[in-house]
């Protein structure tokens, strides 16, 4: 909330206190209408406000007024994330949740019409948007996040008529940027990721990523998607194919969920089709040994297989890029797998989580651990002739090397890691 204009003459004598920090409205501007919200103007507490001039639209070089609307959302992010750093613990822990949340609705705000903004601009009316500690805050921000929800909603139902196009894998790049923001969300604010080695993934080319699985759902794919697609050196949003267990084709909803964001069946000759098109593919040759692996067995890496990827690589001269996921273990602490049950519903496992199956669907809402994802250097393949994707020995002695370099790179992790959380 806004504070009330200072009395002009006020004097020193006579301060005015306040029991948050002053601030200065902005307004932010669209073609029909403004979003009030309010920017920090760093006067200490006790001081005197000098009279305030009317706020003037901020200008914008880009000129669509989804970008400008967005680009203030960006800045409150930012001035949140200031603020937050001076607060003691709990209150920056919310800060910095209250910036990713702010950030996702500027995101997703790209992408709208004129008038869906203008609906968000008349549901933040009156808020201060970089007051999170007042209620009206949450009450506004929750509002404009379920119409964004059914705005997507919606969207999705049209599409279900036939409207889109997707590639001969049935990869949806509409559906991948509606997705992007609460991906980036999840990356950001809730697992808080931190991503090295980036600059051992191409830029542009085909590249093979091997990576160790755990976290009884799929999320450490679209980390490693996320990691690359927002902080990759060159900027240019490279997609990650990922390769998913062949069950999953067989679910109605999730089948057609994956395809859509670029995911593939993972059997050899979808990886060998895609890295002859120059794709970025990720694998996972733990397989369902380490989606599904006990909370009592977390980092400690499974088989590779056969080999798979491998030939994979090699047939395609390829490079292996090792990458090394922490944190993702915990996210759903699996006790136990239900085997009678998972065979009943035809499931490779059934988790028995501290909170699934017992709190329902809040049971699948994975713990906010903090994350690390280290892209390690590349091995090189060219030096090997295509052929030798069928010498069995060749094939093994990659496979270990790749196993032992994750693998000791997760150990580094861990022993630096001071928290789970």
């Amino acid at each position: 909330m806004n504070d009330e204009p200072v009395d002009p003459q006020a004097t020193p004598k006579e301060p005015r206190r306040s029991r948050r920090r002053r601030v200065q409205t902005v307004t932010v501007e669209t073609e029909q209408g403004p979003l009030q919200a309010a920017t920090d103007d760093g006067a200490e507490a006790g001081a005197v406000d000098p009279p305030q001039p009317t706020p003037q639209p901020l200008e914008w070089d880009e000129p669509t007024p989804a970008r400008r609307t967005s680009e203030q959302f960006f800045e409150v992010e930012v001035d949140i994330r200031q603020q937050s750093d001076q607060q003691p613990s709990p209150q920056a822990a919310l800060g910095h949740f209250a910036a990713g949340v702010i950030r996702l609705i500027g995101e997703n705000l790209q992408r709208m019409t004129q008038a869906q903004i203008e609906r968000v601009n008349s549901m933040l009316q009156g808020v201060d948007l970089r007051d999170y500690l007042d209620p009206d805050f949450w009450k506004g921000i929750g509002m404009v996040l379920r119409y964004q929800i059914d705005e997507q909603v919606n969207f999705i139902q049209r599409r279900l008529r036939g409207e889109y196009s997707t590639d001969p894998f049935g990869m949806d790049r509409e559906i991948i940027e509606i997705a992007r923001p609460f991906l980036t969300f999840m990356y950001t604010t809730w697992w808080r990721v931190t991503a090295t080695g980036l600059e051992h993934v191409p830029a542009q080319g085909r590249a093979l990523l091997v990576a160790n699985h755990s976290g009884v759902l799929p999320w450490d794919g679209a980390m490693i998607a996320t990691a690359v697609a927002n902080e990759h050196p060159a900027q240019n949003e490279r997609i990650v194919r990922s390769l998913h267990l062949h069950w999953f084709t067989t679910l109605p909803v999730i089948a057609p969920t994956l395809a859509a964001l670029g995911q593939v069946p993972g059997i050899p000759e979808n990886a060998i089709r895609l890295l002859e098109q120059d794709e970025l593919v990720c694998v996972f040759p733990e397989g369902l040994k380490g989606v599904g692996k006990l909370f009592k067995d977390r980092y400690k890496l499974a088989r590779f297989g056969r080999g798979g990827f491998v030939q994979a690589a090699l047939r395609t001269q390829a490079p292996i890029i090792p990458v090394a996921v922490v944190g993702a273990e915990e996210i759903y602490p699996m006790l136990a797998n239900a085997e009678g049950i998972a065979k009943l519903f035809g499931f490779p496992y059934f988790p028995l989580t501290p909170f699934f199956p017992w709190l329902g669907l809040l049971g699948v809402i994975p713990l906010p651990t903090r994350w690390s994802i280290t892209f390690c250097p590349p091995i090189a393949t060219n030096e090997y002739e295509p052929a030798a994707a069928d010498d069995p020995i060749t094939v093994l002695a990659l496979s270990e090397q790749v196993r032992e370099i994750i693998q000791e790179t997760i150990n580094q992790k861990l022993a630096e890691r001071t928290s789970v959380f």
